[in-house]
């Protein structure tokens, strides 16, 4: 387990923020919209070049929190799950040089 992954567990265990799998996966998917929009706002909804700024990092990690909320509910060692997603997009790079699921 990495480190940020330890922080959230003991973060949410000190404030009493433990929540189902369901009820994780939806606030995950709802700071993924906020991502999003950010992204969105911040380009002038594709008009302008993005830039980073202070709204888009502290989005970023809010949906960070909420990965690790999710893998810490689920009781996914989330370092371990990555690791096996990286061997896998080698795999695919070396066989048909693309790390995507399609043929």
């Amino acid at each position: 387990m990495i480190n940020s992954q330890e922080t959230v567990s003991k973060f949410n265990e000190n404030h009493n923020l433990h929540m189902d799998a369901h009820a994780r996966l939806l606030d995950l998917q709802t700071e993924l919209g906020e991502l999003s929009k950010e992204y969105l706002q911040s380009s002038n909804y594709g008009r302008s070049r993005f830039k980073n700024n202070p709204r888009w990092e502290e989005e970023l990690g809010d949906l960070c929190y909420s990965l690790l909320s999710l893998a810490n509910e689920t009781n996914v060692d989330i370092e371990d799950a990555l690791n096996t997603s990286l061997e896998k997009y080698i795999k695919r790079i070396k066989r048909k040089q693309d790390p995507g699921s399609g043929k």
